[in-house]
């Protein structure tokens, strides 16, 4: 499949002022969020809805987003001119495209944070991470924008929505599980991987994510002996860690340094849920990378257990990151957002 110029330019972001900082810090490590504001709000006249947005790759990386990138692009390194990204939550080839619009048309401000990746970090320490984002967002994200931006806008906390892709999907699901019931109006799942126990994460046989040969597993092997005590990642230089992910998965060893801990698991979870907020998931049929049964199964689970929980899930034709080049006047994707922003801005 092939990217844009859209999908690749930073420019898809002029629309906003940024804003950032860091909302913890891990070993002295600084993890990163950006704020994305409007430049078109007019700030004083009403609040404004939330959008936390979370990225993907597979915990591991930060290449899993909005397009599947053909392995050619990264195995001629033809992006290792790119600038050093503090905050990888805003590589605009995997910042869907929709989600910023969306941001647009309702005057929405956006979150968008960095977590700890594994092997490094654990799954457990995802979850700290994503708690300690949800924290801060609540108690400093008022005031880091009344003391950084010139006219900062007000945020309507009654009107959250949690957004992410893949490995993201995981987090904004989680954050919907975890968080006080009422607190996120709204949560989108993209291609979200929600069935972490499938044997396609676990299992070692032939599957070509994004494209990449089956690699050797030594190459994860040796990255866990090079690792320094206490190293943190949130972020890298593209296109590093990318042969680590897909080794890691290839060859079933995802769980081995993710974690076995129940909190992981959210189709397990959610059978225990005592409320949800309106979920929207979407998923490509043909997805080489996060298959949609996962989502299948995270939805017949959560209709089990709070039947009259709002939820649509919307699976077409199309591999992992199908949506990168769609927008918001699309009839299919209308239906979806319009079915969302329902619940979010209600």
């Amino acid at each position: 499949m092939a990217m844009s110029a859209a999908a690749m330019n930073p420019e898809k972001f002029s629309p906003f002022h940024i804003h950032s900082t860091s909302y913890k810090a891990v070993n002295e490590h600084p993890i990163g969020v950006d704020i994305l504001v409007p430049k078109d709000l007019e700030p004083g006249t009403k609040k404004n809805p939330l959008i936390v947005r979370f990225h993907g790759g597979f915990f591991v990386s930060n290449l899993c987003g909005s397009l599947i990138v053909p392995s050619s692009l990264f195995l001629v390194h033809s992006f290792t001119h790119t600038t050093k990204v503090t905050s990888a939550s805003l590589l605009p080839l995997f910042f869907t495209n929709w989600i910023l619009e969306l941001a647009l048309l309702n005057g929405a401000i956006i979150v968008s944070a960095d977590y700890r990746l594994i092997p490094e970090a654990t799954g457990i320490d995802v979850l700290s991470d994503v708690s300690d984002l949800w924290k801060w967002v609540h108690s400093e994200l008022q005031s880091f924008l009344s003391h950084t931006a010139a006219a900062a806008p007000q945020i309507d906390f009654a009107h959250i929505l949690a957004v992410g892709d893949s490995s993201g999907g995981w987090l904004a699901m989680q954050s919907a599980l975890t968080q006080p019931a009422g607190s996120i109006k709204a949560v989108i799942g993209l291609y979200p991987q929600l069935d972490l126990r499938d044997p396609f994460f676990n299992t070692k046989f032939e599957k070509y994510l994004f494209g990449m040969p089956m690699l050797p597993t030594g190459i994860v092997d040796s990255h866990v002996t090079a690792m320094a005590p206490g190293a943190v990642v949130t972020s890298a230089y593209l296109p590093s860690r990318l042969d680590l992910t897909c080794s890691m998965v290839q060859n079933g060893r995802f769980l081995e340094f993710l974690g076995e801990s129940k909190d992981l698991f959210p189709v397990e979870i959610v059978a225990s849920a005592e409320h949800m907020p309106a979920v929207l998931i979407v998923h490509g049929r043909e997805d080489s990378a996060v298959p949609a049964v996962g989502s299948e199964r995270f939805v017949e689970a959560l209709k089990k257990k709070l039947p009259g929980s709002p939820v649509r899930l919307d699976v077409r034709s199309g591999d992992h990151g199908f949506d990168g080049d769609a927008t918001t006047e699309e009839k299919w994707l209308k239906e979806d957002v319009d079915f969302i922003t329902g619940y979010w801005l209600a």
